[in-house]
Order: structure tokens, then C-alpha cells, then sequence
């Protein structure tokens, strides 16, 4: 029987002796590159953090000592753990084990966290509730040296240092975010500098301590856990560790491989590399940069994720990555617009969130010619609640000045770059997670206008649809000859055309919140013009965030698809 086998809890784990603590540590691997193999998943930072974890729970007493993770990426052993073996092929699948942290998944997962440096803050609160209420225990803050790129964590350890209170901080230094960390705390975690940076902020530094090593591990936690002021430990470990594929990966150490298989002793990736709306817009950027040096490329931690390798390799003076700082790259970019450059941010939706006040203070107020490139928008399937692109229309929508357009295929994207530089505002230009539609045939984008993609004459319905939205809406349409289909294209809406299309009724179609999007738009425009038209909205429900789950079937789920918006179309009709 596996050693693996025998642990349901913490306190099991506790309970073995130490000398069985490397096979533990070699099965915890072994089962993590199986599980990554059959569903997917964050595969190297798991693989890295796998003693750490293991001396985390040999040392504090989960759930009374709280253990905080900056991201549950790393966590894939502490699941394992926990009492979730059972159920980890299940992981990010719908209904199943969450791609992150979630503590209504389990009473030792402190913070449900999708995004980075959150935990230091998180860790400082709950420490302050157990000492106000007489609690016992102590909180222990995970983060990856990726994290110390971000203000939130700087904000948090200044706090923590200004108190002092006894918050353990625990640093599981690779020396990577998804790619190579970047930045000036980068060299100094290198050059022999981290005792003093810490130390000046108040912490005790034990360390730096091989993250790989057991007891070395298990004697600076046991150390910090008898602290009585803020303490970090600096873990130096290697992400991919003992999986050769990762370990191999330069550019990533396996971030997030899999599913995979092995075929005469070679990994084979099951997903093959068709192109993405990342890859398209990315080759549009390349295509803009080549033609205007003033055009250049601005990234929180994301270049491979925004597919900007090419990029980064041709033109490595114009292409900024700035760590994981999402509000530093997007005023980071307003100066540049300001000092008469033309800045792309290539972010996610789920990301460009964090940095909202930026946009509205630094970009929109002055009415900058800064261009988002919200990537990810829509459902994202797997990566859940955290990252689903909800609510960038909504908040942006809100702003003066601000343009959204929307791609339906990787045609639109060179076009609506095109147009997006030309303008003299910011403009936001919003495309979807997945592969480029392979086969399709729309009318070319044209600046400030919807344009129909299928237009019977007296048509008695209407879908109005954002983004990819419209292709399923084409389908729809194929059921009744006198539907239409109008692609709005873009907000602010075309007006002239919306209100051509509500001369009958309306279906909206959107990938995002039904709060404050596409569907809103059009029941403003309506009640300010004082046109009543039956009108259908069909968006991301508003009252609830989407879990993780396979997204086709989430679209199904949610009206999304084209059978879900025939059925719309017949209730709105009153068939």
C-alpha cells in the first residue's frame, strides 16, 4: 500500500515518520504528473512546491494554524492532503475539484484565490480577527517570489511591518511567475540583498533555505512558527521539479502542460496547436509594430499567455513585460501615450479588473490613445469563477471616451487594430479564449458601424449579438428565414442600425454580465428614444458568478448556443 494511500488529513500526515517523508514526496509527484497528464492543469509550480507543502503541514496544524497561498496553483499537494485524492480527476472539470483554492471545497483551504498577491493582505486580516476574538493558531502567508512584482503584496508587508504582529511568511522563491520573473526585486532575491530588503521591513529572515529539503525546511518553519514578531522563510525552489519535460521548458517549466501522453519515450501533447484569437491578434500587433516604431506592447506577466513570444524576440525593446502588476502596466502605458507613443496593453479580462482606477484616472479621464487587448473574454471553461471575462463591457461601458469592439473571427482583429491606434481616445478591443472559427464568411469590419451578417427584408426578429456570439446566432437564425442577425461590433452601439433592427423584435447575445453590457445598452437606447420592442437578453446570468466547467457546455447551459437561442427567439415571439 502507498504511502499516499494512508493520508486522508493533515494530522495523518503528521503522524508518519520522518524517514517516509522523501517516498511521500516522490509519490505526491508521481501523482500529480499522472493527474496532469488526464485532465490538465498547473503542472510546475505544484511539482515545486511539493516539500514545502509537505514540511508546511508537518510543522503548523491545519485548519487552526491557517495556511494562506498566494494562488491555489501551487497547491496540487496540499489537495492531495487534504482528504481530495479521491476526487482530483475531477479537478476543473464541472462539478468537480476547483482549479484553485476554495474553502467550501475543504476547511484547510483558507482563501479562495485566482489571482496573485493576495495573500499577504488576506493572512494580515486574518491573523488580526484570531487576536481580536482570543483565537488561537497562527496564519501563514505562501507566496511566490512572482507575487513581491505586485504593489498589493509591498502594501501588505508594510502593514505587517508597521504593526509588528506575528505573521509567517513563507517565500517559494523559483524564480518564475508563469515566464522568468522580471524587475529590480528579481536581482535582489539573486544577489545576496533579501536579508536586508526583509529585514528593513521589519521581518526576522531565516534562509535562504533549499525548498527540496526536508529537514532543512522542517527546522526554519518549525523556527518561524516560535517568532513572536513578523518572520519570513526564504525557500529556494525549482518549478517542474522531477518531471523532465518541465524541467526542460525554459520559458515556462510546465506552467500549465497536459493533458499529454507518452509515445516511445516522448511527451505528446493531446491538444494540437491550432491557432488562437491570442496568436491572431498577436500576429495583427507584430504586423503594426513592424509598419510604426512608434506602436509598442505592454504585458503583466502574461507573454506567453498573450502569445507575444514572437514579439518579445523581434522587437525586445518595445515589448514590456512588468511582472504581475496589472495597475503599474496600465499607467505605465498612459505615460507612454502621453509622451507621444502608440501602447498596447495585452491583458486578460479577469485581470484588467485589478487595475479599473487606472483606467478610469490615468487613461479615460485624459483621454488617452492607450489601446486594451482584452483577451480572455467570455467564458473561460476550466480556470473558473476567478478568471472567467465577465464584466470588462460592463466597467468599461461606464467610462466617457471609451470605445469596446468586440472580434467575431480572426479577420476582424488587423481592422479593429487598425482602427483602435487611428483613434484619438482609448479603445478596448475584446476577443475570446479558443481557437479562430475555421471557415467563416462575415462582411468586413468598418469603423463605428454594426454591420448585419444576415438581413432579411421585414425581418421579424433580430439577434444582436457581441463578439463570437454572432456565430451562434448565425446558425440560430438558419431556423426561420426571417430572423436576422446584426453584429453590433462595438460599444457605444450604432444607433441607427439598433433601431432598425427594433422595428421587430430583439434577442441581445452576449458572452458577459447582463448587468451593464450589451443587452443594457439596448434597453437604454430604446427607453431614451421611447421605442418598446420585445427584447430577450441573453448574457452571463448577473446574480452569480460561473464555476469551472467544460465552456461549450456551460454556453448550452446558459442559452448560449445555438439551440439555447432558437428557443429564446420562439419564447420572445410568444411561440
Amino acid at each position: 500500500m502507498s504511502l499516499l494511500n494512508r493520508i486522508d488529513s493533515p494530522k495523518a500526515l503528521r503522524a508518519l515518520p520522518e524517514a517516509e517523508l522523501p517516498l511521500l514526496c516522490e509519490e505526491l509527484r508521481a501523482e500529480i504528473v499522472t493527474l496532469c497528464g488526464r485532465v490538465g492543469g498547473h503542472l510546475g509550480a505544484s511539482l515545486g512546491a511539493v516539500e514545502l507543502i509537505v514540511a508546511l503541514h508537518r510543522v503548523f496544524k491545519s485548519p487552526v494554524d491557517r495556511l494562506v497561498f498566494d494562488v491555489g496553483h501551487q497547491a496540487y499537494a496540499h489537495k492531495l492532503l487534504t482528504g481530495r485524492r479521491g476526487r482530483m480527476e475531477t479537478l476543473r472539470q464541472t462539478g468537480g475539484i476547483a482549479p484553485f483554492l476554495d474553502p467550501r471545497e475543504s476547511e484547510h483551504d483558507a482563501l479562495a484565490a485566482g489571482h496573485a498577491c493576495t495573500a499577504v493582505s488576506v493572512a494580515l486580516g486574518i491573523l488580526q480577527g484570531k487576536r481580536r476574538q482570543g483565537q488561537s493558531g497562527d496564519v501563514v502567508a505562501i507566496v511566490g517570489d512572482g507575487a513581491l512584482t505586485g504593489g498589493l503584496t509591498f502594501e501588505g508587508l508594510n502593514n505587517v511591518g508597521y504593526g509588528p504582529v506575528p505573521l509567517k511568511l513563507v517565500l517559494n522563491d523559483n524564480g518564475m511567475s508563469i515566464s522568468p520573473n522580471v524587475g529590480a526585486v528579481e536581482r535582489l532575491l539573486r544577489d545576496g540583498s533579501a536579508r536586508g530588503f526583509f529585514e528593513a521591513l521589519g521581518f526576522v529572515y531565516l534562509g535562504p533555505v533549499d525548498g527540496h529539503d526536508l529537514s532543512a525546511l522542517t527546522r526554519a518553519l518549525g523556527q518561524a512558527r516560535r517568532c513572536q514578531k513578523p518572520v519570513v522563510v526564504h525557500a529556494l525552489t525549482q518549478k517542474g521539479r522531477g518531471f523532465g519535460p518541465a524541467e526542460a521548458d525554459p520559458r515556462t517549466r510546465g506552467h500549465a502542460m497536459g493533458p499529454y501522453e507518452w509515445r516511445d519515450g516522448k511527451l505528446v501533447r493531446s491538444r494540437q496547436g491550432q491557432a488562437t484569437f491570442s496568436d491572431g491578434f498577436a500576429q495583427a500587433l507584430e504586423a503594426r509594430m513592424a509598419a510604426d516604431p512608434k506602436v509598442v506592447a505592454i504585458t503583466p506577466a502574461m507573454i506567453e499567455g498573450s502569445a507575444l513570444q514572437a514579439l518579445q524576440a523581434r522587437f525586445p525593446s518595445r515589448v514590456f513585460d512588468v511582472g504581475i502588476a496589472e495597475q503599474h502596466a496600465v499607467s505605465f502605458a498612459a505615460g507612454l501615450a502621453h509622451a507621444g507613443l502608440l501602447p498596447v496593453v495585452c491583458i486578460y479580462s479577469t485581470f484588467l479588473q485589478r487595475a479599473y482606477d487606472q483606467v478610469v484616472h490615468d487613461v479615460a479621464l485624459p483621454r488617452l490613445p492607450v489601446v486594451l487587448a482584452v483577451d480572455r473574454a467570455g467564458l473561460v471553461g476550466a480556470d473558473g469563477a476567478t478568471h472567467q471575462g465577465a464584466y470588462d463591457v460592463s466597467f468599461l461601458r461606464a467610462l466617457p471616451h471609451v470605445s469596446v469592439l468586440a472580434a467575431v473571427c480572426g479577420e476582424d482583429l488587423p481592422a479593429m487594430l487598425d482602427e483602435a491606434l487611428a483613434r484619438r481616445g482609448p479603445t478596448a478591443i475584446r476577443f475570446p479564449r479558443g481557437t479562430l472559427p475555421e471557415g467563416v464568411a462575415v462582411p468586413a469590419s468598418r469603423p463605428g458601424s454594426a454591420r448585419w451578417l444576415k438581413r432579411p427584408e421585414a425581418a421579424e426578429l433580430t439577434f444582436l449579438t457581441l463578439g463570437p456570439a454572432g456565430l451562434s446566432a448565425l446558425e440560430a437564425a438558419q431556423a426561420d428565414p426571417r430572423w436576422a442577425v446584426l453584429d453590433a461590433r462595438q460599444l457605444p452601439l450604432d444607433e441607427a442600425a439598433t433601431l432598425e433592427a427594433a422595428k421587430g423584435a430583439l434577442v441581445t447575445v452576449e458572452e458577459g454580465t447582463s448587468r451593464g453590457g450589451l443587452g443594457a445598452a439596448v434597453l437604454e437606447l430604446l427607453a431614451g428614444r421611447g421605442v418598446r420592442a420585445p427584447v430577450k437578453l441573453v448574457a452571463l446570468p448577473g446574480e452569480r458568478f460561473i464555476p469551472h466547467g467544460e465552456a461549450r457546455a456551460q454556453r448550452a447551459e446558459l442559452g448560449l448556443d445555438a439551440a439555447g437561442l432558437v428557443r429564446s427567439a420562439r419564447e420572445v415571439l410568444g411561440r
